[in-house]
């Protein structure tokens, strides 16, 4: 059984929010590999384009040699080696994910298409214990299936102009709960500051108080 969700932050590590050990009752994953491409993103200035579902992304070259070296399958690789992810190649990478998993036993829930960033993706949530097996094992099995079905078109897809630039959109409508949040946490920000500052100043807050701003203010929820 999947219990408590984490939260995927952008921390530039496959880790819940503010790179903590995964909690002891499941992770989540389909955005961390988004968040610092879109923290990276809008600290260079943002992006074109008007998002649309099945947006084609261009592929950075950066993903490509971190999928040849890194446990990605043949059916990544042809993809991304295309040169561009549409969203019905993504879905299927995630769908072969989720397969994976629950062919091992491990549970997944969470596994339908939302917009909640402003974008379709995968928000999907997986158990960190199954039967037989230690945590640890379980988890080193879930981490092979995302290695081996998705984790490289998953970045690829989450890096596309489209995608970035709809995040940044529904961004501006949270902000003022964010600012809201930190301030009376200690945090000294101003109105405008950059998307990078912001989540720059809600990381160590969750380390410290263990409060989420970002996450309360509904944003990407």
């Amino acid at each position: 059984m999947v219990g408590a969700v984490t939260r995927a932050y952008p921390s530039g590590t496959y880790l819940p929010i503010g790179g903590t050990p995964t909690h002891a009752g499941d992770r989540r994953h389909g955005r961390a590999l988004m968040g610092i491409a879109f923290v990276a993103a809008l600290a260079l200035g943002g992006c074109t384009g008007t998002p649309e579902a099945g947006n084609e992304t261009s592929i950075d070259p950066r993903i490509l040699e971190g999928a040849r070296s890194g446990g990605a399958d043949a059916d990544q690789l042809a993809v991304l080696e295309s040169g561009n992810v549409t969203f019905e190649q993504y879905q299927a990478a995630v769908d072969r994910t989720i397969t994976c998993m629950r062919d091992a036993g491990i549970d997944v829930v969470g596994d339908a298409v939302t917009e909640t960033r402003g974008f379709p993706e995968i928000q999907y949530s997986f158990a960190t214990s199954s039967p037989g097996r230690t945590d640890e094992q379980t988890t080193a099995i879930a981490d092979d299936c995302i290695d081996s079905h998705s984790k490289f078109v998953e970045a690829a897809y989450q890096n596309a102009p489209g995608a970035l630039e709809a995040q940044e959109l529904q961004f501006d409508t949270y902000r003022p709960a964010i600012i809201e949040c930190l301030r009376q946490n200690g945090v000294d920000i101003d109105d405008d500051a950059p998307p990078h500052d912001i989540f720059s100043a809600a990381g160590p807050l969750w380390e410290d108080k263990a409060v989420d701003c970002v996450a309360e203010s509904g944003f990407g929820g």
